[in-house]
Formats: structure tokens, sequence, C-alpha cells
């Protein structure tokens, strides 16, 4: 029975999304490219705690329901989903107190300073 939903699980987590990326990268809209993009972040740290606190709730009854509808929580088509909410109010913040210290801890001159690329904007 686990396996069953670690196999859901594992098709909500990532099959759907993949086919959303992909159409988002052939799309010319950059927001949904962003979108999917934040995506993919909450679920690297999604994972990351995941693997700490996995073992001492694998074993709780619903966890694997509760894991599949937080990720469609974080993927549905609302302007305030999972996502945005979570990138916005929680990753964002700590990445950017976070970043904005390294910055300004660098000693050395010749070192080039860390500066926001946007990689995701197209050419027009």
């Amino acid at each position: 029975m686990v396996t069953k939903f670690k196999i859901l699980r594992t098709g909500v987590g990532f099959i759907y999304p993949v086919y959303r990326s992909v159409q988002a990268i052939m799309s010319e809209d950059v927001e949904d490219d962003m979108t999917w993009l934040r995506y993919w972040v909450i679920l690297a740290v999604v994972s990351m705690v995941e693997v700490m606190v996995d073992p001492l709730v694998d074993f709780f009854p619903g966890y694997l329901i509760g894991k599949c509808a937080f990720l469609i929580w974080c993927m549905a088509p609302l302007e305030n989903n999972g996502v945005s909410f979570i990138f916005t109010q929680i990753i964002f913040p700590l990445f950017k107190k976070r970043y904005l210290k390294v910055e300004f801890d660098q000693l050395d001159p010749v070192q080039e300073r860390v500066s926001w690329v946007n990689f995701w904007r197209r050419n027009r």
C-alpha cells in the first residue's frame, strides 16, 4: 500500500510539473517560466527537509496523502497557490537576507560582486 502512495506522490510531484515546465519554456510568457522555476525551488527545499524528517513521520497514516495534497496546492493554477505563498513569504526573504550578508562580507576587492541575473529573460 505504501508503494502505491509513493508512486502517486512521484507522479503528482514530478510528471505533471515537468510537462507544464516544458510548456512554459516553449511559450513566450516569462511569468509562467518563473512560476515553474519557483515550484522547482520549493520542491528542492521540501526534499531536503524530507530527508531529515521522513524517517520520523513516514509511519503516520495519511502522511503521503498529505504530502500529495501539499504538492497539489503548490502547483494549483491559482494566484495565491502554495508556491507563491511559500516562495514570497519564506524562501525569498531568507535568501535575500543571506545573499546580502554574503555580498557585504566579501573582503577581497578583486573579486567580482555577485549580481542578480535573470537567466530566464528571453532576447526579443
